[in-house]
């Protein structure tokens, strides 16, 4: 029997913290929940081509972003089949064109999100998938500074909206909220699932001030991380392990 793909060492070696506990718990709930993607598959909200790159290697992947820099990134990796400078809800593709859409952590920052949710509708072919991972409406209170504010007595949405703001966090709904807005569009949820726990968040939390320095990194050298084999973040990885091996059993 094959061994399931471990995804969270090659992104502790590619990522700041933050990035990687969350995109590696990504990856592998994409890889369980829909291992054979049919192709073609557009990728709504490329960034910069790291999460195909280490979660979706040499599959037939069109991605699109608005943001040129990012995209310019991607193209650098060539894990894309093709890639477009656009808005979601613009997308310059004929309707019925993929087989398949994916989607990893880019919706809660989408707006238009109805337009956008139609749009990808549109271009997947009759019966095609679309997996996608969004931000949820507790993920603001669980975070470990709102959770410390309101053991002194404070108000903890203070921090909590304050991370969503410098996270440009627009769409934080409910499961029956995004739901909603899925229906809205003509795409029914089949399944759905948390993968973050409070406890996780609260990590989750802390890793963005210990990665904090990677800004500066990235702003000089153009990468995350300087010399990724003598990464601290191998430090984590016991920890942050527990997390990756929990998105399967809650």
């Amino acid at each position: 029997m094959d061994q399931p793909v471990d995804f969270l060492r090659p992104h502790l070696l590619t990522l700041p913290i933050h990035r990687a506990m969350l995109r590696a718990v990504e990856a592998r709930l994409f890889a369980e929940l829909a291992p054979d993607l049919p192709e073609p598959i557009i990728d709504i909200g490329s960034g910069d081509g790291t999460f195909v790159q280490i979660a979706l290697p040499g599959r037939k992947i069109v991605g699109i972003d608005p943001d040129i820099q990012a995209t310019c990134e991607a193209a650098d990796l060539g894990v894309y089949a093709g890639l477009s400078v656009v808005s979601g809800d613009a997308l310059p593709f004929a309707s019925n064109q993929f087989a398949s859409a994916i989607s990893n952590c880019v919706l809660e920052h989408v707006l238009p999100l109805d337009a956008t949710l139609a749009e990808v509708a549109r271009v997947l072919q009759p019966g095609g998938l679309f997996v996608a991972s969004v931000v949820a409406h507790r993920f603001a209170q669980d975070l470990l500074g709102s959770t410390l504010l309101r053991a002194v007595g404070l108000d903890g949405r203070r921090y909590g909206d304050w991370f969503n703001h410098i996270s440009q966090h627009h769409n934080t709904l409910t499961p029956d909220g995004w739901q909603e807005r899925f229906a809205h569009a003509g795409l029914e949820v089949l399944h759905w699932r948390p993968y973050f726990s409070a406890w996780a968040l609260k990590i989750f939390d802390v890793s963005h001030y210990y990665g904090a320095p990677s800004l500066i990194t990235r702003r000089l050298t153009g990468r995350w991380l300087i010399c990724p084999p003598l990464t601290p973040n191998l430090l984590w990885e016991p920890l942050l392990r527990r997390i990756y091996e929990a998105a399967t059993g809650r």
